[in-house]
């Protein structure tokens, strides 16, 4: 079992993940438990994660993986990337959109802007601490290993957008809206959103590589961006063409980040963040990566 999680590691978290994600949804979709408990659907992705470092067998893995969590002097740049980078794109899709005949943007009902706040902070840790232990913990550095960045990127992305497919079929969910309110067919928005989750991967994976593979800050951009992107700004709030306006621009500016950063490491200073097969040396030692502020177990 540990040799088939080693060999094939998107695989083995998308199934995984989806034996433990599904469930909870169609139980509460059911009517058989009430509303919220669907939530545990949600941290799949890093429950699966911390499951398959077990059997991988590698010594030290699920701190590895858990010490990630704790890398969090990287310096505000980041912090601010994590918080703020998916408020220009979503004000800008609004805009576009509007430019290219969609509906006037209207700010009428927009919220005070603390209101944001809290769910900055709830969906980081329903949504960030759910999932990103799985797709940029577990995954990413191990696809790394293998693949230069922009590559590894796209593939976290594709099995991000794959674990969300059930979700276009359960109701209540945001997904399920992209059709409901959105009107778009259902192909062509699950096409749409893995195209989506592929190019804001390329941004996830930016952000890792430039603070040393902290899971806490791809969290907080998860967290954030599903803030404002379906919360605060809500790119949502006009029909389908308007939600692919939103695609296009953040695939246009991942292909600008991956031009500017290049695609062997995503990172004009540092080497992508791996998780070299089992015997091969990691690129950092544990002392070096103590000296460097980041936690000894950490690739």
């Amino acid at each position: 079992m540990s040799a088939l999680v080693r060999k094939y590691p998107a695989l083995c978290l998308l199934v995984l993940a989806m034996l433990l994600g599904i469930p909870p949804l169609l139980v509460v979709n059911a009517g058989l438990l009430p509303a919220g408990f669907d939530q545990l659907g949600a941290f799949s992705a890093s429950v699966a994660a911390i499951i398959l470092a077990a059997i991988e067998g590698r010594k030290g893995g699920v701190r590895e993986l858990l010490g990630r969590f704790l890398i969090w002097k990287v310096g505000l740049q980041w912090w601010a990337f994590a918080l703020f980078s998916t408020v220009l794109p979503s004000v800008a899709a609004l805009y576009l959109f509007q430019m290219l005949g969609g509906p006037a943007v209207d700010w009428s009902d927009l919220k005070p802007i603390t209101s944001v706040i809290p769910m900055i902070i709830i969906l980081t840790v329903l949504a960030g601490m759910g999932e990103e232990f799985g797709w940029r913990g577990y995954l990413l550095p191990r696809l790394q290993a293998r693949h230069n960045a922009l590559i590894s990127a796209l593939l976290v992305g594709l099995t991000w957008g794959a674990w969300h497919v059930p979700l276009f079929f359960i109701k209540g969910t945001s997904q399920y809206g992209w059709i409901t309110e959105g009107g778009g067919e259902l192909w062509t928005a699950i096409i749409g959103y893995t195209v989506y989750c592929m190019a804001w991967s390329v941004q996830y994976t930016w952000l890792f590589n430039n603070t040393r593979g902290s899971v806490l800050l791809a969290s907080v951009l998860h967290g954030a961006g599903n803030a404002w992107i379906g919360g605060y700004i809500n790119v949502y709030r006009s029909d389908f063409g308007g939600i692919l306006t939103f695609v296009a621009v953040m695939v246009v500016l991942s292909i600008i980040i991956a031009a500017l950063a290049g695609a062997k490491n995503l990172s004009l200073t540092n080497a992508r963040n791996m998780v070299p097969p089992e015997g091969e040396a990691s690129p950092m030692t544990a002392s070096a990566r103590t000296r460097a502020g980041e936690p000894a177990g950490t690739a």
